[in-house]
């Protein structure tokens, strides 16, 4: 298996990056090829923007999706995408690592969506859901979350974490993969002295020894469940007979 491990993080010793690192260990000593992508590491630029691109299709009017493709159709994507791109193209499972930051994820993996998932390259509008170009490859989520498990549960104050993460998901959808299910890791606090940092730091070597089996076995991980493409009618609507799998695709009035 080859695995792409894309981790968002600024600090080189937080636990994001040592999940990170020890996944990638761990899959490396079962015989599996891995590549780590760490964006602050990198300076990845999450600013999708006319400057990144030296020949345009039009000079006089930046269209981010048109010079992607653009770009693509004539391999002259910049280098920096071309190399996260040819990662997942590569990829059998992604793995994205990241800290839950005001409800999603950090600004530098949103841009890393935002640039890397090329129009042209990535998907179109015949190469998206079931027919995405990363059909048959899987994505993964591991997140972390400073609050408490009960915080972030459903009827939590921090609201439903694994909801919160549907628009991610959607978007690993979006292109093709498979997504399982996310591994979330919560109350992983900072400022913590004593009886509490030791506890803490037992637990979280526990976790991360957990994540690092999950991914050895992901194929046990329940896979995320989206609407397939006989479910929409001719105006991108839910059919009658379709299944509904959450509340962001839904029949019935608009939420108030």
């Amino acid at each position: 298996m080859n695995v792409l491990i894309v981790v968002a993080h600024p600090e080189p010793q937080s636990f994001n990056a040592h999940l990170a690192r020890r996944a990638r260990d761990a899959l490396v000593r079962h015989g599996h090829t891995t590549a780590l992508s760490d964006l602050y590491a990198q300076n990845f630029d999450p600013r999708e923007a006319a400057s990144h691109f030296a020949t345009r299709r039009d000079p006089a009017c930046f269209d981010p999706a048109a010079e992607q493709r653009f770009s693509w159709d004539r391999q002259a994507l910049p280098a920096d995408v071309r190399d996260e791109v040819d990662k997942i193209l590569a990829a059998d499972l992604v793995v994205l690592q990241f800290p839950l930051w005001w409800f999603g994820p950090p600004a530098i993996l949103k841009g890393w969506f935002d640039r890397v998932f090329v129009y042209g390259g990535l998907y179109t509008s015949a190469q998206r859901h079931d027919r995405g170009v990363c059909r048959g490859k899987q994505a993964m989520l591991c997140v972390t979350t400073g609050s408490s498990a009960e915080a972030c549960s459903p009827d939590g104050i921090e609201g439903d974490t694994q909801l919160v993460l549907w628009p991610t998901l959607y978007t690993l959808r979006y292109v093709g993969f498979t997504v399982r299910r996310p591994h979330l890791i919560h109350g992983v606090r900072s400022g913590l002295v004593g009886a509490e940092a030791q506890a803490q730091t037992r637990r979280l070597a526990v976790e991360a020894e957990q994540l690092a089996e999950r991914l050895l076995d992901v194929q046990r991980t329940p896979v995320v469940p989206f609407n397939t493409d006989d479910d929409w009618d001719e105006d991108g609507k839910l059919r009658a007979s379709a299944p509904v799998h959450g509340p962001f695709i839904r029949r019935g009035q608009n939420w108030q």
